[in-house]
C-alpha cells in the first residue's frame, strides 16, 4: 500500500514508502549501514562514491602547487635556453663582381650590462689564406655577378650551390632547420630591367628553397642603397664597440665602396643635415641616432672606370656604330704599356646620347635605360700620370655625367654631390674598395692618400708585363693605376673629406654583418628601431627578471593556499551517503537538497517517526 499526502504535514515533501518495508529497518545495524556491497551498493546500480579522506584532501593542495611551480620553472628553463641558444644566419651578398657568402654565429652576452648584448662570430671554417691569392678578403666567392647570368639557369645553380654547400659545413647540422637564409642583392641586379632581375630572384628562390636552411621568398630580394648604408653603419660601430653601450660613445661615419656605387652614412646634429629622403632615425639600447645615409650610383670601383673609357671614347670621336665594326681603338691614359685588350664598355653608349646622371637612390641611374646598349672596343695602354688623375677627376665630378649646369667647381664645394644631398661630416671609416686599393699597395691603415697616389704613381710607371707579374694574381690588376687617383679624388674633390677624417677599415667590416645583427635582434627580442623598417627596440635583462619571477612565484603560492583554505562551501562537491538493506527489498534513499541539513538515518533517530506513521496508518483505516 502506498501512502498518500500526509495530513496535516508542514511541508510538500511526496513520502513514498511500503509498510512492510517499515518492519524490516528494525534489524539495521546504524553502524554497519554505511557499508557497501560490492555487488548491489545502490538501487540506481551505480558504484557509489567513498567519502574523501580529510587527510589526503590536505596533502594534495601543496602537492599540486608545488607541481605547478616545478612545471613553471621548467618551462621558463626551456624558453631561456632556447634565447641563450646559438643562432646561426647565412647571408648571400650578390653584388656586381661576384656572389659571396657569409655565415654567422650570433650569441647573448651578459657579461657586463654596458655592453652590446649580442656577440656576433664570423665562421670562416676551412677558408684558409691563400699565400699566393692577391685577394684582399678570405670568404667564399663565386664568379660573376649575378648581373651577367640573366636568363642561365645553369649558371645561377653553379654560383650559388658552392656558397651553400660550404656554408652547410660551417654550421652544426643540428641547427641546420633553424639557420636563417638571407640573398640580398645590390647594385648589380638593382640596375637591371625589372624582367631581368625578378627572373633572377625567381630562380635564386628556387635553388635557396632546396637548401636545408630555412628561407623564404621574401628574404630573396634586392636591397636599396639607403638599407645597405644602414647595414654597413651598423656593422662598423658594432665592430667599434659604438653600439648599445653608456654612456654613449661618438659613433663613425661610414664609406662603403663596392664594384657599382658608394654607400655614404654619418650621424649629423645639425639640422641642414635632416633631409626626409636621406634621413633614418635609429634607437639602439637607450641611445637615439639620426642618420644620414645616400647612395652614389656609379661611384663604386668598376664603374668608375668604365665612365673614364666612356670619357676617352667621346673624346676621340668614336660613336656605337664604329665600335660595331670593330675597329675603335680607345687609347687610355691609365693603363700600361703595353697593354692591349679587348673590353666592353657600358657608358660609351650612353655618352654618346648626352649623357644621363647617376642619380642618388631611388631614381633611375645611367644604366637604367642602356644595359643593353654596350659597346665593344680594344683598349690600349698609353700611360701619362697627369692625364690620368685628371680623367679620375672627371669621373668623380657629377656635372660632367647629368645635365646639372652650371658645372660644379670641386674645389669649391663637393663634387659628387647634388645640392639635394647633405654633406659629410664626422670622422669616417673608408671600408670594402678603400681597404682593396690599400692592401693592393701594400699600405698600412696609417697610410695617407699622398701615400697611395705615390704607390699608383709607380705602378702606372712599368710596363704591362713586369707590373702583372709584380703582384699576385688576382682581378682587374690594370685598373689600379686608376683606382689610385680615383679613390684619392673622390674622398677630397667629390665628398670634401680630408686625411685627418679618415680611417682604413679592415676587409671584415661588411655590411652583411649588420644584417645578422638585425636578424639576431629580433631573435633575441633586442630590436633595433628604424623608421621605414618597422622594427622596434625592447631591450631584455635577465638577471634582473630572475628576481621578479621569484617573487611571484611566492606571492603566486600565497595566493593558491588562500584559496585552498578560504574556498567557498558550495564548490566543494558533497557527497550523500548510500545504505544497503539486509533483506533483498528496494533501498530507500533521501536526497535532501542543500541548503538543508542532512542528518545520518539510523533506526534509533526515526523511531518516533515510524510510530507517528504508524499511529496515522490506523486511524486511517
Amino acid at each position: 500500500m502506498v501512502f498518500a499526502k500526509l495530513q496535516g504535514a508542514k511541508n510538500s515533501l511526496r513520502i513514498s514508502s511500503s509498510l512492510q518495508d517499515l518492519s524490516s529497518y528494525r534489524n539495521i545495524d546504524p553502524e554497519h549501514g554505511l557499508l557497501r556491497d560490492p555487488i548491489s551498493a545502490s538501487f540506481s546500480k551505480t558504484k557509489p562514491l567513498q567519502l574523501p579522506n580529510p587527510v589526503r584532501r590536505k596533502c594534495l593542495a601543496p602537492i599540486a602547487i608545488i607541481a605547478f611551480l616545478l612545471l613553471i620553472l621548467f618551462l621558463l628553463y626551456i624558453f631561456y635556453s632556447h634565447q641563450a641558444s646559438p643562432k646561426y644566419y647565412v647571408v648571400l651578398d650578390c653584388g656586381s663582381t661576384g656572389t659571396r657568402v657569409y655565415v654567422y654565429k650570433a650569441q647573448v652576452q651578459q657579461a657586463h650590462s654596458t655592453n652590446f648584448p649580442i656577440a656576433i662570430q664570423s665562421l670562416k671554417d676551412g677558408l684558409r689564406k691563400n699565400p699566393a691569392s692577391g685577394r684582399a678578403y678570405d670568404r667564399m666567392e663565386t664568379e660573376p655577378g649575378l648581373d651577367k647570368l640573366v636568363r642561365n639557369v645553369t649558371g645561377l645553380k653553379t654560383a650559388l650551390k658552392p656558397l651553400l654547400k660550404w656554408a652547410q659545413k660551417q654550421i652544426p647540422e643540428a641547427s641546420h632547420r633553424s639557420t636563417s637564409l638571407f640573398l640580398y642583392a645590390t647594385a648589380g641586379v638593382r640596375r637591371l630591367p625589372f624582367d631581368d632581375s625578378k627572373w633572377l630572384l625567381d630562380n635564386a628562390w628556387n635553388v635557396l628553397k632546396g637548401s636545408p636552411f630555412v628561407c623564404r621568398r621574401a628574404w630573396v630580394k634586392i636591397i636599396s642603397g639607403t638599407e645597405e648604408a644602414y647595414f654597413g653603419w651598423i656593422a662598423l660601430n658594432y665592430d667599434s664597440g659604438n653600439l648599445g653601450v653608456e654612456p654613449r660613445k661618438e659613433t663613425y661615419g661610414a664609406l662603403d665602396l663596392g664594384g657599382s656605387s658608394l654607400q655614404v652614412t654619418f650621424e649629423g646634429y645639425n639640422q641642414k643635415h635632416f633631409n626626409s629622403e636621406t634621413s633614418l632615425y635609429v634607437r639602439i639600447g637607450s641611445v637615439n641616432h639620426h642618420l644620414t645615409a645616400y647612395s652614389l650610383a656609379g661611384y663604386g670601383l668598376n664603374e668608375a672606370f668604365d665612365k673614364s673609357v666612356a670619357r676617352v671614347f667621346k673624346k676621340f670621336g668614336y660613336s656605337v656604330a664604329d665600335a660595331v665594326k670593330g675597329n675603335v681603338e680607345v687609347k687610355h691614359p691609365c693603363l700600361q704599356s703595353g697593354y692591349k685588350e679587348r673590353y666592353t664598355c657600358s657608358h660609351c653608349a650612353a655618352l654618346e646620347k648626352g649623357g644621363e646622371s647617376p642619380k642618388v637612390e631611388g631614381n633611375e641611374n645611367l644604366l637604367g635605360k642602356n644595359e643593353g646598349l654596350k659597346t665593344t672596343v680594344t683598349l690600349v695602354g698609353v700611360p701619362n700620370w697627369q692625364e690620368c688623375s685628371a680623367l679620375a677627376k672627371v669621373a668623380v665630378n657629377l656635372s660632367e655625367w647629368s645635365d646639372v649646369s652650371p658645372g660644379l667647381d670641386c674645389e669649391i664645394q663637393p663634387c659628387a654631390l647634388g645640392d639635394n644631398l647633405p654633406r659629410p661630416m664626422g670622422h669616417f671609416y673608408v671600408i670594402s674598395g678603400f681597404f682593396v686599393v690599400y692592401r693592393f699597395f701594400n699600405l698600412s691603415a696609417e697610410a695617407t692618400l699622398e701615400d697611395v697616389l705615390e704607390k699608383g704613381r709607380e705602378f702606372c710607371e712599368k710596363r704591362w708585363d713586369v707590373a702583372k707579374t709584380s703582384v699576385a694574381p688576382q682581378p682587374f690588376i690594370e685598373q689600379y693605376c686608376f683606382r689610385a687617383p680615383y679613390i684619392a679624388s673622390l674622398l677630397r674633390d667629390g665628398l670634401h673629406i680630408t686625411d685627418k677624417s679618415i680611417t682604413v677599415g679592415s676587409g671584415s667590416i661588411t655590411w652583411t654583418l649588420g644584417v645578422a645583427l638585425l636578424e639576431a635582434g629580433k631573435a633575441y627580442s633586442v630590436r633595433f628601431g628604424l623608421r621605414g623598417f618597422g622594427l622596434l627596440q625592447m631591450k631584455m635583462n635577465i638577471p634582473f627578471l630572475i628576481p621578479i619571477l621569484i617573487l611571484s612565484f611566492i606571492l603566486l603560492l600565497c595566493a593558491l593556499s588562500w584559496v585552498v583554505n578560504w574556498m567557498p562551501r558550495f564548490f566543494r562537491r558533497q557527497y550523500l551517503p548510500f545504505f544497503r538493506h539486509n533483506s533483498g527489498s528496494s533501498a530507500s534513499v533521501l536526497n535532501i537538497p542543500s541548503p538543508f541539513r542532512f542528518r545520518r538515518w539510523s533506526p534509533i533517530n526515526s523511531g518516533k517517526l515510524i510510530a507517528q506513521l504508524i499511529s496515522e496508518f490506523l486511524m486511517i483505516r
